[in-house]
């Protein structure tokens, strides 16, 4: 499903700001409709951010074991 930035960021609880950042550093699809007309696949920005998440979960969990040594 395609949505605008301000309903993607909201459906996603995170803000345009961020979102616009993350297309303007190419981390997410997005989809030029005209000029000014953005558009991102809700799908393929839900998929982004639980990696995003997995990873850094992993980067945690990796930073804990590493205090032993």
């Amino acid at each position: 499903m395609y949505a605008r930035i301000a309903d993607a960021a909201k459906t996603l609880s995170i803000s345009e700001r961020f979102l616009r950042q993350l297309i303007a550093e190419k981390r997410i699809p997005f989809y030029r409709l005209s000029q000014r007309t953005l558009r991102v696949d809700l799908n393929e920005l839900r998929d982004y951010m639980r990696l995003t998440a997995e990873r850094r979960a992993r980067g945690v969990e990796g930073e804990r074991s590493g205090d032993g040594d």
